[in-house]
């Protein structure tokens, strides 16, 4: 039964965030996963300011240490992103020449 509610949620977690864009990770329902990560980007970025660059399952990286074969095909599906203009909200152009 549990496994039924978590199969309803679906959430987004910020992998990396830079100045400019960043990436957020996917779980659980895609369709209220990626509503959660809209409003991360536009929170990040501005109400429709932003660009998906990329949308899809990534590797995830492996400590070598512990790494076995089968850890080498663990993904996760990921939106990596960039803000419009390349400026993120609350922050303020400088003026050419600076």
């Amino acid at each position: 039964m549990i496994a039924l509610a978590l199969a309803a949620c679906g959430t987004a977690r910020v992998v990396q965030k830079t100045p400019i864009g960043g990436t957020i990770e996917l779980e659980g329902d895609h369709n209220k996963a990626m509503e959660q990560a809209n409003e991360e980007m536009a929170a990040h970025c501005g109400f429709s300011n932003f660009t998906v660059l990329f949308e899809g399952a990534e590797p995830l990286a492996l400590d070598n240490t512990t790494a076995t074969p089968a850890d080498s095909s663990r993904t996760a599906y990921r939106v990596r992103y960039q803000c419009d203009a390349g400026i993120p909200v609350g922050t303020t152009p400088s003026p050419p020449g600076t």
